[in-house]
């Protein structure tokens, strides 16, 4: 009975295992690694950090250097007089090469390029953000995954003691039924409490196997992978609502990502307003030519050298389209504010509520945890009157029935305590992971 007194009243759950069917035991910690390396959806979150990473960088700041080389050769006809005489030539030949390397460099474009790099960063950091927030979900995720095992491995037990129960009950109802102590009534119900139980545990392994399928799908392990989890659910010390408030206002990865696209919205109107200057570019670059025409007067004409030189170019007047896109990257601005201080509003929203359930959630474990400790002490009781047979079989099954019911709710009123405590821990941008 020291295990059927542990899982009545013990604050603490523990998922007991069989030692010879363990296949090497799994911490939640381990199980979280094991799905940072290996899920496909951080995979794909991490190559788009890095493709906004590899975007911030100094390509806008450095010129552009450009080599050429064209050859082309003609045959023409050609048809001329010369003081009266007509002069025709046919298959007339030229050959013309043309080579050179040219360096453009923009020197001031009103600021767009320095603010163009900003933005990229901004963009850079979101996507740090971005990954984040999805490592943040998949703790989560693993984490509901994990202590859902855990409850099952506890239902599993309880019902497994259950199942002993009524077996010894069915065992000592069969004796005494040949003994002429009890009616074949009695023997006939404990068989059928103890079929009950017997499907009720095979239903309880079912749910269990579900319960590590759903783990290893998250994992990106082997499916058919069971008894691997001996961990413990626990809670910690009340969380205090205006500390989670304060966390949420200036750590939760969503706003952070909104302000920052609140940040880049600001970037575009500075971006849009720099087309309204003039831009500086420097040119330089080296040239040659050489034509060949055997038939001209000069049949051979060559020309090389360095050339170099600045070009400005003042914008005047060009459809009042710059005008249009300042509006509208303002308007843009705007929205991103808006949006900005609507998701806080939305996320202390959603934060009130989860504290609430969270809250509710503390009273239940408390109410349940006592209500399975009382079961207990009430089926020990009937357990020893009806050995003695002072308790009918069917007052037993009452009792026993009672217990398995309290048990059941009080490993619900934990679990969801649980997943109550690290949805508030995520949302307040506490639940942070190191890669």
């Amino acid at each position: 009975m020291n295990l059927l007194k542990f899982i009545g009243t013990g604050v603490i759950v523990t998922a007991g295992l069989f030692a010879a069917e363990a296949q090497g035991v799994l911490s939640l910690e381990q199980c979280i690694q094991q799905a940072l390396e290996a899920n496909y959806s951080i995979k794909m979150v991490r190559n788009e950090e890095q493709i906004a990473d590899n975007n911030a960088n100094i390509a806008p700041f450095l010129p552009t250097l450009n080599a050429d080389a064209q050859q082309t050769q003609r045959i023409n006809q050609t048809k001329s007089k010369v003081d009266g005489t007509p002069i025709e030539n046919s298959g007339v030949g030229s050959n013309a090469l043309s080579a050179g390397v040219a360096l453009d460099w923009r020197l001031f474009d009103g600021l767009s390029m320095f603010t163009t790099y900003e933005k990229y960063r901004e963009m850079a950091t979101i996507g740090e953000l971005n990954t984040q927030m999805a490592l943040e979900n998949l703790v989560l995720t693993v984490s509901e995954a994990y202590y859902d095992v855990v409850i099952q491995h506890n239902k599993l037990e309880a019902v497994h003691h259950s199942l002993t129960l009524s077996k010894d009950r069915y065992n000592e109802a069969l004796d005494k039924y040949v003994l002429g102590v009890l009616s074949g009534l009695e023997a006939q119900q404990a068989k059928i409490d103890l079929n009950a139980d017997s499907s009720r545990y095979v239903k309880q392994q079912e749910v269990l196997k579900s319960a590590y399928i759903s783990l290893n799908h998250i994992l990106n392990i082997e499916l058919n992978k069971v008894l691997y989890v001996r961990d413990s659910i626990s809670l910690l010390d009340q969380l205090m609502l205006g500390e989670l408030q304060e966390s949420t206002l200036s750590s939760n990865t969503s706003l952070i990502i909104a302000r920052k696209d609140q940040k880049i919205s600001a970037l575009d109107v500075k971006i849009a307003r720099s087309a309204l200057f003039p831009t500086l570019d420097f040119n330089s670059g080296y040239n040659y030519s050489r034509t060949q025409t055997p038939s001209a007067s000069a049949s051979l004409n060559r020309t090389n050298g360095f050339y170099w030189g600045f070009t400005m170019r003042v914008p005047l007047f060009d459809r009042l389209e710059n005008n249009r896109k300042i509006r509208n990257a303002r308007l843009t601005e705007e929205n991103a504010e808006w949006s900005c201080k609507e998701l806080e509003l939305q996320v202390m929203a959603d934060l009130a509520q989860l504290y609430n359930n969270y809250e509710n959630n503390l009273h239940i474990v408390n109410f349940e945890i006592e209500n399975a400790g009382i079961a207990y002490d009430n089926l020990d009781a009937a357990l020893e009157k009806y050995k003695i047979g002072s308790l009918p079989g069917i007052e037993f099954r009452e009792f026993q029935r009672s217990y398995i019911d309290a048990i059941d709710r009080k490993l619900a009123a934990i679990y969801q305590a649980k997943i109550s405590e690290l949805s508030l821990l995520l949302i307040s941008g506490q639940m942070r992971v190191a890669e």
